[in-house]
């Protein structure tokens, strides 16, 4: 068995395979992954709500096997629906499939509590009104947001998944961070731990991204602990 120190479940937006070769390249020994996808389009509120409206159907696959955590691996579209929005789908998750529910919303307030920050700046690949109803989750929950930025990308031309990391990295250091102690990279589609350790050297300031946040909440919540220093400072402590 693969899976003899946690078995964990993910349900992802199907528009490419980041999240899931993020999980699989990090995975500690003896943790095990089975993945699901739910269709996804583009991450406006409608579209990130129709996406949403797919999640019972997905959790279905794990029902038949008992998994430590069942994650929702996305951002926006776990945190859309208002300020308590995640413990929404995390009590569907669980009653749905008879495991501990998480989803990444839920995990970045728990890396940056644990990182002991209050002020990021957030840079994503979302529209403005996307990023609107980010700030205003995560200022509900007790993070003053310096500022959000979205990449400015061309979502006709280019999908989120296909996005280099060094664009990422050029656009955050142009980014207005005065006044931040951390930087979140938002989006569980965007391809970027390996920018991460280069970034907190470079800004000298802990990096939380969605799939690192995702992964280590995972983790932690089925016990397992393991440092992972090139996945930076919320995977040294």
């Amino acid at each position: 068995m693969y899976s003899w120190r946690a078995y964990l479940g993910l349900i992802n937006p199907g528009s490419g395979p980041n999240m899931e070769q993020d999980f699989h390249r990090f995975l500690p020994r003896g943790v095990a992954l089975s993945t699901t996808r739910v269709p996804f389009t583009y991450p406006s509120p409608e579209g990130l709500r129709n996406m949403v409206a797919h999640l019972e159907e997905a959790c279905e696959i794990f029902k038949r096997y008992k998994h430590d955590v069942v994650m929702f691996g996305c951002t926006s579209g776990s945190l859309i629906g208002g300020f308590d929005y995640d413990k929404q789908l995390i009590k569907i998750i669980e009653e749905m499939t008879g495991d501990q529910g998480l989803t990444t919303s839920t995990a970045v307030l728990e890396a940056l509590g644990e990182l002991g920050v209050s002020r990021p700046a957030v840079i994503t690949p979302y529209p403005d009104d996307t990023n609107e109803v980010e700030r205003q989750f995560l200022e509900y929950h007790g993070f003053h947001v310096v500022n959000i930025s979205g990449l400015g990308n061309d979502y006709v031309n280019q999908s989120i998944t296909d996005i280099e990391p060094s664009l990422v990295y050029q656009q955050v250091k142009k980014l207005d961070k005065g006044g931040a102690d951390c930087l979140f990279i938002s989006c569980s589609g965007l391809n970027v731990l390996d920018i991460i350790d280069l970034l907190e050297t470079d800004l000298n300031m802990p990096v939380v991204t969605s799939n690192q946040a995702s992964l280590w909440a995972c983790l932690r919540h089925s016990g397992v602990g393991t440092r992972i220093p090139e996945l930076g400072e919320l995977f040294r402590k």
